[in-house]
């Protein structure tokens, strides 16, 4: 039967072909649990479409999610989607941080939070799309994440094999999944944009189907050609989109399609939707300007404009990312408390690598990362045999300067593999085969090593755990990176958003703490200039929130040297985690001097 022909012999037909508002029309309906498709293309246009159709009518639209980032805010402001499942809202490009119209929905009331990590709720989908009821997870144990989701989703159950008790999550499976991908043929094959996430898992959850939004439908020829690239079958999925530039704000990588271009990222316009979402009626006006002003996902892309959509398609074509580049021309004998910090992680994530024998270092976002990646080039430059990694499926990647992002574009096509969340977090970082490291940053730590990043003293919403409770839960050994004071080394976090039992080393701005005997004990102290150690010693002590102990042997972390600073800066040009030195005096709190 062709497919002009409607519906084969099992009621399906063969040619799904659909716009997109058509296909959300028809397969979303009020009241359902939707999951949002990870992979490193998000279904933004879908989700702007979902804003479009249900704006000023009753939905009561759950959605699932592993982050709720950037233009899809505008679905709570809204009050389209009154429940969240997720394990991050917030922003993450390029620095992570909360989302203002975000933490006034849950302070009013109007959002219901479901918090995970990343691992736990792609497993949950997994779990799912295998048919069983629940799988073992090592993460969420010992947090007050997994307290809080007790009987929700998550319990800790006896081993029939005679092991230690096992924490499980239940499996989860959506009504209805939004993915975007790379291409599809018209019944519905898609190939999804590298890394993968756990996009294929939701697919094959979900109870009805997939919408898959792609840059372009092909034949099923070309689809057969890049078997190998084909993520989600056509019986999972009810409807193919063709929408080009579909995860605009976020971008697009080809993992090897001939003649469809990938998009970078657009900063500028994330930058736009952090700005406008500070105020409730910026928000809203912004709302209504830039989702339901436009009629579609076409009059979307005129008001963007040929010459920005040109932009960020330059910018992923190979080596666009050069034209980026820019040179920081900070003077070597001058740098910041958060190029202090980051250096002295970096030695000590060199260190612990040498001494154990790490396979690969995984890291969280933002200082973390830029001391990650500092640390494990200059221990592959000298022959060291280490990988880094990145939870939504990046291995062995060669992080390129320019951008700081842990995702960023341009370090996609240095990976040794592409793969998704439940082979990095689950397996590389779970499983026995991989020895990994790893390091995180923190809103909060506190004297047992637990970190929070999830609710402040106040009940307000931070942004969740994304992947930090999985890293902080399974790997063999964890630093923290952190800033120094009382507010952030607290004696008890408020809420424990990852157990500290695998923390070794917290770095802060003001020095080094080293687990000794089950306590955090400090064994190096970061003098500003002019400071002496007696000083230095006693603002890492008096910016401690608890009796923190000063060893015996303490000693005074030397100066960042001019080519670790130069290697720094070049992953960071614009100073986004680094701080600023311009305009700043030498005695300036913040800037430290030779």
């Amino acid at each position: 039967m062709t497919a002009a022909t409607g519906a084969g012999p099992n009621g399906r037909s063969p040619d799904k072909v659909s716009t997109l508002a058509a296909a959300v029309e028809r397969h979303v309906r009020p009241g359902d649990v939707v999951h949002v498709a990870y992979a490193d293309a998000r279904p933004n246009a879908a989700l702007h479409q979902l804003v479009r159709r249900f704006a000023g009518r009753p939905a009561g639209l759950t959605l699932v999610t592993a982050g709720l980032v950037s233009s899809q805010h505008a679905l709570v402001e809204l009050g389209v989607v009154d429940r969240l499942v997720a394990s991050f809202a917030g922003e993450n490009l390029p620095a992570p941080r909360p989302n203002r119209a975000f933490q006034r929905a849950v302070r009013e009331g109007r959002i219901e939070v479901e918090s995970w990590s990343l691992w736990s709720l792609t497993a949950r989908l997994m779990a799912a799309a295998l048919g069983v009821p629940h799988l073992p997870v090592r993460s969420l144990a010992g947090s007050d994440l997994g307290a809080a989701l007790h009987g929700r989703g998550f319990a800790e159950v006896a081993d029939p094999f005679g092991g230690p008790p096992s924490g499980v999550v239940a499996a989860l499976r959506p009504d209805v999944v939004l993915l975007h991908g790379v291409a599809a043929d018209r019944a519905g094959n898609v190939v999804l944009s590298a890394p993968y996430g756990e996009g294929a898992w939701g697919a094959l959850a979900a109870r009805r189907g997939a919408i898959a939004s792609v840059e372009r439908i092909v034949d099923t020829e070309t689809i057969r050609e890049h078997g190998a690239l084909v993520r989600v079958p056509a019986h999972a999925v009810l409807a193919v989109c063709e929408v080009p530039l579909g995860s605009h704000p976020y971008g697009l990588f080809n993992p090897g399609l001939d003649g469809i271009a990938g998009y970078v990222p657009d900063e500028e316009f994330m930058a736009e939707v952090v700005r406008a979402s500070n105020d409730p009626a910026e928000f809203r006006r912004w709302i209504d300007e830039w989702l339901l002003g436009t009629a579609d996902h076409d009059a979307y892309l005129a008001k963007l404009g040929p010459e920005r959509i040109a932009a960020l398609r330059a910018q992923a074509e190979e080596d666009g990312w050069r034209s980026t580049l820019t040179v920081a021309a900070d003077p070597p004998d001058r740098w910041t408390d958060a190029e202090a910090m980051v250096v002295t992680a970096a030695r000590r994530i060199a260190g612990r690598v040498r001494k154990q024998d790490f396979d690969a270092v995984l890291a969280g976002v933002g200082q973390a990362n830029l001391a990650s990646w500092l640390a494990v080039t200059g221990l592959q430059a000298v022959g060291a045999d280490v990988e880094l990694m990145a939870e939504i499926g990046m291995f062995g990647y060669r992080p390129r300067p320019g951008e700081p992002f842990i995702f960023a574009h341009r370090n996609l096509p240095t990976c040794a593999l592409l793969t998704d969340v439940a082979t990095v977090l689950g397996a590389f970082v779970g499983g026995p085969a991989t020895r990994s490291l790893g390091v995180i940053g923190a809103g909060q730590v506190d004297a047992d090593g637990n970190t929070n990043s999830t609710y402040a003293e106040d009940g307000s919403y931070i942004v969740g755990s994304g992947g930090a409770n999985d890293i902080a839960t399974s790997a063999e050994e964890v630093l923290v990176t952190v800033a120094h004071g009382s507010h952030r080394l607290v004696r008890r976090v408020p809420y424990v958003t990852s157990p500290g039992h695998g923390v070794r080393t917290v770095v802060s701005t003001a020095g080094v703490l080293e687990r000794v005997d089950g306590r955090f004990v400090a064994t190096a102290f970061v003098a500003r200039s002019g400071e002496s150690d007696a000083d230095a010693v006693e603002r890492l002590r008096a910016g401690c929130g608890w009796d923190l102990e000063i060893a015996r042997d303490v000693v005074r972390e030397p100066e960042p040297t001019s080519t670790e600073l130069s290697a720094l800066r070049r992953y960071d040009p614009a100073r986004t985690f680094l701080g600023r030195l311009s305009g700043k005096a030498d005695g300036d709190a913040s800037v430290r001097t030779r």
